[in-house]
């Protein structure tokens, strides 16, 4: 062998960002199963009358927003990122998954944080998966598909961040009798959105 040095480096990171809410996960729990009776689809993102009615009885509201608005500030100041000079831009909406319930690989465009927090996740919840950003481009590459592959198994109260650009997707919800509950949401900087 006539290697004189080998140095190995890994780059170009990404960011996810867990805390741990404290409000009261069962009553949010609770009220959004009963609000789900209303609904005709598995979530409140394609019905902002729907989201809005929702959001206006969620317990621990302004609690849970802070919380959120505290995860943003502390995931820009992890990583680098230019902190916000006012309160966020924030969107969030509801999923309640019961069997068979799934979403596609996505991200959230125009924004710059994405999360999710969980009021109610089981043993048989599926996980969110996260998609390596390189995965469309590795040509010849053999790196093993489930590499580019990152599932997490939440618990109930996790609250997860991460660049809104990076893919992720949740696989088919299996049955249950407990749905899992996830309240995602976009934050970003207000001066996009004025």
């Amino acid at each position: 062998m006539s290697l004189l040095d080998v140095k190995h480096t890994g780059i170009f990171r990404v960011d996810l960002l867990r805390v741990v809410s404290d409000v009261d996960h069962k009553a949010i729990t609770e009220y959004t199963l009963e609000h789900r009776k209303k609904w005709d689809r598995y979530t409140t993102y394609h019905d902002r009358a729907l989201n809005e009615d929702w959001q206006a009885g969620l317990p621990d509201r302004e609690k849970f927003e802070a919380d959120i608005y505290a995860a943003g500030y502390e995931f820009v100041k992890r990583t680098n990122r230019r902190p916000f000079e006012e309160t966020p831009f924030l969107h969030y909406w509801c999923s309640v998954y019961q069997q068979g319930d799934h979403h596609g690989s996505h991200n959230h465009p125009n924004s710059l944080i994405a999360g999710t927090y969980y009021s109610q996740v089981v043993a048989d919840s599926s996980s969110i998966t996260l998609e390596a950003p390189w995965k469309s481009h590795i040509m010849h590459d053999t790196i093993p598909f489930a590499a580019g592959l990152h599932a997490y198994k939440p618990n109930a109260g996790d609250m997860l961040l991460w660049p809104s650009w990076l893919d992720h997707r949740v696989n088919p919800q299996v049955q249950t009798e407990n749905p899992r509950i996830a309240i995602s949401f976009n934050l970003d900087y207000q001066k996009y959105h004025d």
